[in-house]
């Protein structure tokens, strides 16, 4: 399944482990709703953001 980043709009394939997730959700009658999805170079810049601020400055 395709699908496109919600943060740099690139399309990326799914992988078929959420369509069965979906497909099991579908059991209890809830409304179908979108999962927000990010692609796999977004979700590195994320997590490369994001140990750099946890990061304690050098000092001068």
């Amino acid at each position: 399944m395709e699908k496109r980043c919600i943060l740099c709009g690139r399309k990326f394939e799914v992988e078929t482990l959420e369509e069965m997730v979906q497909e099991e959700e579908e059991d209890f009658l809830e409304p179908p709703r979108k999962i927000p999805s990010v692609c796999p170079l977004c979700q590195a810049k994320i997590k490369h953001e994001a140990e750099e601020s946890q990061k304690v400055p050098k000092p001068m």
